[in-house]
């Protein structure tokens, strides 16, 4: 059965994620469900950078690469895994929001609103707001960062593997100084 709800791009914001699944941010039982299920994404995304089984093949046996492990640095193949187990796992509270998201007639079931939670968990733990002070610095202390160290502390410019892939080929550039990285959107294919 397909979605009930029609997948919105990982990459819209969380007023559009409310507005696509009909909830209300000034309704408290609203914001208790969001919450409910992005402490389940937290969850979800602590085992995944602690488990060098969701590493991409390229970093697995990189002695370099520690946990937690970044965004980057872990498999789709991990992802989806662990938007099922979120899936199977959840409560019967949250379940019902997943319920409007999940897709079992693909190949492999996908459910787009886990997948949302768990890259906007990302989003927000792998430093990827400061990369982008960087690029344009505007706050104090990105400002005081580049004139002291000549760039943002914990800058970040990684992207998952899928992205590192379709960036090469849409010819964007993942080094600092350069264009922002594009990160890869599944709803939008880029």
């Amino acid at each position: 059965m397909a979605p009930i709800k029609a997948p919105l791009a990982q990459s819209e914001s969380k007023a559009r994620f409310f507005e696509r699944l009909e909830l209300s941010e000034e309704n408290e039982v609203h914001r208790r469900l969001y919450a409910m299920m992005k402490e389940e994404a937290v969850e979800g995304r602590k085992r995944m950078t602690a488990s060098p089984d969701s590493l991409a093949p390229q970093y697995r046996d990189d002695p370099r690469v520690e946990p937690p492990y970044s965004n980057a640095q872990i498999s789709e193949t991990a992802i989806h895994r662990e938007i099922m187990r979120i899936y199977h796992t959840a409560r019967r509270e949250t379940r019902e929001i997943y319920d409007l998201g999940h897709d079992n007639e693909r190949v492999e079931e996908e459910n787009w609103i886990i997948r949302w939670m768990l890259w906007h968990v990302f989003r927000y733990r792998d430093n990827r707001n400061r990369h982008r002070r960087q690029i344009s610095p505007s706050s104090d202390e990105a400002a005081t960062d580049l004139a002291t160290h000549g760039s943002v502390r914990g800058a970040s410019t990684s992207t998952s593997p899928v992205a590192s892939n379709a960036s090469t080929s849409l010819g964007t550039s993942s080094s600092i100084n350069q264009t922002p990285t594009r990160y890869w959107d599944p709803v939008r294919e880029n």
